[in-house]
């Protein structure tokens, strides 16, 4: 008899949860606006939902097994039994915990600064259906703060299937205490491009770049400015493109500028086929960047924006973008062996690796590259590293 009520019990709550991370899952994708299949979008929330349920399916697969509910367990051996109870809970860890656990990691880089500059980087946000949840952002905001540091660059990826409210969404930034500075993503990009459906309802309710004017974060797509900026001008200089005229100033005050601080952004191929000011834009901002008196520093998302930029700088900038990706093909990014200089400990990081993803501090003819671990989810639901803010001491 006690065989047999813990047999009903045991399909009941299975056929709930399933259910419910069913149910649910439609819920939030229709809550994502997803610009790809629905689909694709659904499997994916399945997965990472399900991921909640596993310490009950753990509890019920011991059970199972004790009793002899199901042939299936009743088949398996202890050792058969242990390992699915660890892959199970492996799946939660990576899916739950994981991106809870948020690191600091501080790093040195030398630019010939007049005086030493500390950066918090920040890559591969994702918010969305993943990353981006109220306790996350919090978290992330409260660490941020706790930063000894001068400014916040974020390389883009900020967006994963968002929500249609942007700006609520991402309100919790408002609260960062220190300049924050970014660019875009081609994928982001591509979020501010088809902002409409087939149907010609808002995809979403503000482009990004309207979300950064709210969360007073400065948008350097194409510009450059000014690290640190004098505290009495911080609102002017935010929303001003770059000027030279501020790198030749020569103030002893605290807050004098000591580099500057360059956005270089990727277009969409299809978008720059339409629009070719791309172009341009970035033979102006290469320009700047040759002439400019002071070091330069400049934030991307790719790594392999380093193809485009100017030749032989001297002295050699430093180039802040996001992890490198796996599915992209890049001839530079496959003979960085060759082009790595391993001079000393402090120039050259290790190379670590998750999936083809490299992070660390590089050094190359053109330029010091420093490649950001990354913090958001993308692609299946798992992370098998910490998500990480990384600190940069320029000197």
């Amino acid at each position: 008899m006690t065989d047999h009520v813990l047999y009903i019990l045991g399909i009941s709550t299975s056929a709930a949860l399933l259910a419910y991370i069913v149910l649910w899952s439609i819920l939030q994708t229709f809550n994502a606006n997803p610009t790809k299949r629905f689909l694709r979008i659904w499997v994916k929330l399945i997965l990472y939902y399900a991921a909640y349920t596993m310490p009950v399916w753990i509890v019920l697969m011991v059970i199972g097994w004790s009793q002899n509910m199901l042939p299936v367990l009743a088949a398996l051996s202890v050792p058969s039994l242990l390992l699915a109870i660890f892959a199970t809970g492996m799946y939660f860890y990576t899916v739950v915990v994981q991106p809870n656990c948020l690191r600091v990691e501080h790093h040195a880089v030398d630019l010939n600064l007049s005086k030493p500059l500390t950066v918090a980087v920040l890559a591969d946000l994702r918010i969305g259906i993943y990353s981006g949840k109220p306790r996350h952002i919090r978290k992330l905001v409260a660490t941020i703060n706790a930063l000894s540091a001068d400014a916040v660059l974020i390389t883009g990826d900020w967006l994963y299937y968002p929500s249609a409210d942007l700006v609520g969404q991402l309100m919790l930034f408002k609260a960062v205490n220190k300049p924050v500075y970014t660019v875009m993503s081609t994928s982001d990009l591509c979020y501010q491009s088809i902002n409409t459906t087939k149907q010609g309802q808002p995809l979403l309710e503000d482009t990004l770049a309207s979300t950064f004017d709210v969360l007073d974060i400065s948008y350097i797509g194409q510009q450059c400015t000014s690290l640190p900026l004098k505290t009495m001008d911080m609102d002017t200089a935010n929303s001003q493109p770059f000027n030279q005229d501020i790198l030749r100033q020569q103030d002893s005050d605290a807050n004098s500028v000591v580099a500057a601080l360059c956005g270089w952004q990727d277009i969409p191929q299809r978008l720059a086929d339409i629009d070719d000011s791309n172009t341009a834009a970035k033979a102006v901002l290469g320009a700047e960047i040759v002439n400019a008196i002071n070091p330069v520093i400049i934030l991307a998302s790719r790594f392999d924006s380093l193809s485009d930029l100017p030749k032989s700088l001297q002295p050699r900038p430093l180039l802040i973008t996001g992890a490198a990706k796996a599915t992209q093909e890049n001839s530079w990014w496959a003979q960085k062996t060759q082009d790595v200089q391993q001079s000393d400990e402090q120039s050259t990081l290790s190379n670590n690796s998750r999936l083809g993803k490299q992070r660390g501090l590089y050094q190359h003819a053109s330029a010091q590259i420093f490649v950001s671990s990354g913090i958001g989810t993308r692609g299946l639901p798992f992370r098998l590293y910490r998500p990480t803010i990384d600190v940069l001491t320029i000197r």
